[in-house]
């Protein structure tokens, strides 16, 4: 666990090249910044709402667990960086969008949002998590600070350099990965989180827009040059969402929706085509239904390399299309449940097709939304347990399939 938040950790120093492209100074109003901003709500209010309603088909049962872990010092620390990051670089000398009234105020009235319905969903859902140590698991907090902190930099920082809204968004898709991975959450209490961050700080930016006007609007750009950037590299992160069910000896085996997570590189081959290599990361919670009786065994875990060859159409300066179609092979770790009740086969090909909408915020950043199928094979085995209510060893195999739905910031070159 140390080892993968060292790693975590390290990919913050991608912010630190953000010197690196300094655009000319053109100053921008309040309304062509305010037009910015409405996607990132859109956004986040879709990711909360599609996790919260994927999220009430768990079951209430926690994880028949081996030995707790204990708390995550390093998640509770790297929360926070994201936030602080707009403040060092202004008070270093570093042009921010916002004047240091502004920022207070519109990051004030994100943080406040973020807490208040992140604290209050807590309260009411009392959803428990997956290690079992509290109803307090929907939706994600770190997950929420994280995100709004990395929005407050795309926010301040983007037009500075795209790098600095990539090392802050990969952070916090560091930071919900792990939260899953150690079984403090579920793949929808993370996503929601990151929804609830996302959208908390947009509303936050606008209420100061609302409120400052052109006042302490200190954001210095350029006009978008011609929509050609066909490379990219991307942080993606959303939900896997199986579809059909897998019977064994007349028990269900349940797949629930799954935390996706992936880095790509993408290489325009010409002005419409191109060829992206994707590696990721799926976690599928996995439950066993014995009779109505409906246990959860523990998150199915699995990294993955695919090869998409992509179609691209530019619409506008700001907005494209595109879609992808492509294949891969996935390894699944082991699941190492008590008497090794649930296994998966060690790996498995799949095929999958995409599109998505792409939002040019900056000349080389931007945020792509797409929705997907895919297509993958499946075997899992039954032992008897008492743990987990399986009566009888048994067995099953074949092709599953999944609706993937993802959000994506991107470096442009």
């Amino acid at each position: 666990m140390k080892l993968r938040l060292a790693i975590f950790l390290t990919i913050f120093g991608v912010m630190l090249r953000g010197h690196a492209t300094v655009p000319r100074n053109t100053a921008a109003t309040a309304d062509s910044v305010c037009a910015q901003i409405w996607p990132g709500i859109v956004a986040g209010g879709v990711m909360t709402g599609s996790a919260a309603a994927m999220r009430w088909g768990y079951p209430r049962q926690a994880y028949v667990m081996k030995g707790y872990e204990g708390p995550d010092r390093g998640a509770d620390i790297a929360q926070y960086l994201p936030i602080a990051l707009p403040w060092i670089m202004k008070a270093a000398g570093t042009d921010t969008r916002s004047g240091w009234g502004r920022m207070a105020v519109s990051q004030g009235l994100g943080l406040a949002l973020t807490a208040v319905t992140a604290e209050g969903l807590k309260r009411s859902v009392e959803s428990i998590r997956p290690d079992g140590t509290d109803k307090r698991s929907f939706p994600s907090g770190h997950t929420a600070i994280a995100f709004m902190g990395a929005t407050m930099v795309a926010r301040e920082l983007t037009h500075k350099s795209a790098w600095y809204p990539m090392g802050a968004y990969t952070l916090a898709t560091g930071i919900a990965i792990e939260r899953v991975i150690d079984k403090h959450h579920y793949p929808t209490d993370v996503v929601a989180g990151a929804g609830i961050g996302i959208l908390a700080t947009e509303i936050g930016y606008l209420l100061g827009d609302l409120i400052f006007g052109n006042r302490q609007l200190e954001i210095k750009g350029e006009d978008l040059r011609p929509n050609n950037n066909f490379s990219y590299l991307s942080i993606d992160c959303g939900l896997s969402l199986p579809l059909g069910k897998i019977y064994a000896g007349g028990m269900e085996i349940e797949r629930m929706p799954a935390l996706s997570a992936s880095m790509r590189g993408a290489w325009g081959a010409g002005d419409h085509w191109g060829l992206a290599v994707e590696l990721g990361l799926l976690s599928m919670p996995v439950n066993v239904d014995v009779n109505h009786d409906r246990t959860y065994v523990k998150s199915l875990s699995s990294l993955g390399l695919a090869v998409l060859p992509y179609y691209y159409c530019t619409l506008s300066q700001r907005v494209s299309i595109n879609a992808e179609a492509g294949a891969g092979y996935r390894y699944n770790f082991p699941l190492n449940v008590l008497d090794d009740a649930v296994k998966s086969r060690c790996g498995t090909p799949f095929g999958r097709i995409a599109a998505g909408c792409v939002l040019r915020l900056s000349p080389h950043f931007s945020a792509r939304a797409s929705v997907g199928y895919e297509i993958a094979r499946y075997k899992f085995s039954l032992s008897p347990s008492q743990s987990f209510h399986i009566p009888v060893a048994a067995s099953a195999s074949g092709i599953s399939s999944a609706l993937l739905f993802s959000i994506a910031s991107r470096y442009e070159f």
